[in-house]
């Protein structure tokens, strides 16, 4: 009885997991030079493309670190004048978005992750786009 006790008493584990698509509640999206957190507002600035990249989270908010079966990812930026993007590496789940319209365009950006093996889809979003002008 005191094993059960204990084993109660324990906290809940912390860290990354790795689970199927299914259980993915969220997502956030990273530049992959800085690794800020830019699922609030994606800035982009006219002329430059910029790599970011995909994280998965539980609906407990840990993070799906390595998904346990290869996921594609596809994007629907609305309006398609605003900007594009553009997959870069489906492993790391990391693409490259460019913006196309000009400073103060503003949409929205939806990702769609397909697990093949499990026959999972799942979008997410959509995410704020605002086209930034350059700035010398």
């Amino acid at each position: 009885m005191l094993l059960v006790v204990l084993t109660a008493c324990q906290p809940e584990p912390t860290g990354p997991v790795s689970v199927p698509l299914g259980q993915a509640a969220s997502i956030r999206i990273f530049t992959a030079q800085t690794n800020s957190d830019w699922s609030s507002h994606i800035p982009l600035t006219v002329g430059y493309t910029v790599r970011l990249k995909v994280r998965l989270f539980t609906a407990s908010d840990r993070e799906i670190a390595i998904p346990p079966h290869p996921l594609e990812m596809s994007f629907t930026v609305a309006p398609a004048t605003v900007a594009t993007a553009t997959l870069a590496d489906s492993t790391l789940l990391m693409f490259d978005i460019a913006p196309v319209d000009t400073a103060g365009a503003t949409g929205r950006l939806t990702i769609t992750l397909k697990e093949p093996a499990t026959a999972t889809t799942k979008s997410f979003g959509p995410f704020d786009v605002l086209v930034h002008p350059f700035a010398p």
